[in-house]
């Protein structure tokens, strides 16, 4: 759900492996240690795990998350205070990052369960650059 096809996945790899800063070692972006500790706009993350999440983009801006922003936006404000939501806003939104047509319901164990993807979903992404 939260991954993006086998094929678009090869295809952000293949963009990173024609980087000049692909480090070919460690299959990363820039050097995996060097970058955590610099101000330099490389990730330093391990490429074959990043191109697969649909929430991870490039910091050169090579390729694109797959989730837009005002989505990203949305979920934050859900987290932060999930009583705030709607029914409808969390279906809607959860509906739209993970390209499901998932309904609102007022099944308490459906909406914490989205609630915990889309927690996951945020948790998981890369480190923004």
């Amino acid at each position: 759900m939260f991954f993006v096809t086998g094929q678009k996945r090869n295809d952000r790899l293949a963009i990173c492996q024609g980087c000049q800063y692909f480090v070919e070692k460690t299959q990363s972006c820039g050097d995996l240690v060097k970058e955590a500790f610099t101000d330099s706009k490389l990730c330093g993350c391990h490429m074959p795990t990043k191109t697969r999440l649909k929430i991870a983009s490039c910091p050169l801006g090579k390729w694109d998350s797959e989730i837009k922003s005002s989505d990203l936006n949305k979920i934050k404000a859900i987290l932060d205070d999930p009583t705030k939501a709607t029914n409808g806003d969390l279906a809607q939104v959860y509906s739209s990052v993970t390209g499901t047509n998932t309904q609102a319901s007022t099944c308490s164990s459906c909406n914490k369960r989205m609630l915990n993807e889309l927690k996951t979903l945020l948790n998981d992404a890369p480190p923004e650059t």
